[in-house]
Order: C-alpha cells, then structure tokens, then sequence
C-alpha cells in the first residue's frame, strides 16, 4: 500500500498567490485599458476612403457649376456624403475632434460656395479653379491628418 503525502494547506501562501495574480490581472486591465484610451486615435481606413472617395466627387461637381443648370440631386448626394463622413468620426468621440472638426470646415466651405453659385450664377473658368483648389486643400488636410494616424508609415 502506498503512503500519500497530504499537501498542508498554508492561508499565508495562498493570500500571497491570491494578492500576486490580482495584482498581474489588474495591471493587465489597466495596460489594455489605457492602449484604447490613447491621445490620439487610431488610423482608420474608413475615414480615409470615405475622404478620398467624397474629394473627387464635389470637384466633379465644381465643374458643372460654370454650366447653365446645376444638379440639385448631385449637390445633396454630396451633401449625404458629407454628414455621414462627419457623423462617423464625431462618433469616435473627443479623441478624434480635429477630424471631425476639419470635416465641419468642409461642410461649411461646400455650403458657401454651393450659396454663392445658386445666388451669384454661373462660374468662369478662374473662379471655378479658385474654389476648386480651395476645397481640395481642405480635404488634403483631412486627408492628411487621417494617413498621419498610420502607424505603418
């Protein structure tokens, strides 16, 4: 027959172990939590598809604003466009403000020239180059702001 050993149960080293791997568990939450909690947000393909995409849109829809006719229906696809861009990075929270807010800036600047061409009539050829260049500087910001955010590079 054989003799067992019986394993002493010691409350000392079991609070130690208990107090150890609370300790690593609570470490770790506070590792992960504070990675997702970060300064600045994180690249977001979306973001950038969605500014690269909605860019050559509106300056397509510049062109058309030295015609006689402007397309209500293009102006407010744009306009869709740009509410759900806005809308997606405002719901990334505060983390992400200056791209929302640089969205805004487009926002507003695609509502003043689309004023002034449905009052002022119809665009010559520099002024639609002049507006043109403006808004596309205002998406390369965003743009860029948003391709700073990749890591990769």
């Amino acid at each position: 027959m054989k003799k067992y050993a019986l394993v002493r149960f010691d409350p000392k080293i079991s609070a130690r172990r208990n107090f150890i791997i609370t300790s690593l568990l609570f470490a770790a939450l506070c590792f992960t939590g504070c990675a997702s909690l970060g300064f600045v947000t994180y690249y977001d393909p979306t973001t950038y598809k969605n500014l690269t995409d909605t860019k050559p849109e509106v300056l397509a829809l510049y062109d058309t604003f030295s015609g006689d006719s402007v397309s209500q229906a293009k102006i407010e696809a744009v306009r869709l466009k740009l509410s759900q861009a806005y809308e997606y990075e405002k719901g990334k929270g505060d983390k992400n403000k200056e791209t929302y807010e640089q969205i805004k800036k487009i926002q507003d600047m695609f509502e003043r020239h689309v004023q002034e061409r449905l009052t002022g009539g119809k665009w010559n050829e520099t002024h639609t180059s002049n507006k043109k260049q403006n808004i596309a500087d205002a998406f390369d910001i965003a743009i860029q702001t948003e391709r700073l955010k990749n890591k990769n590079e």
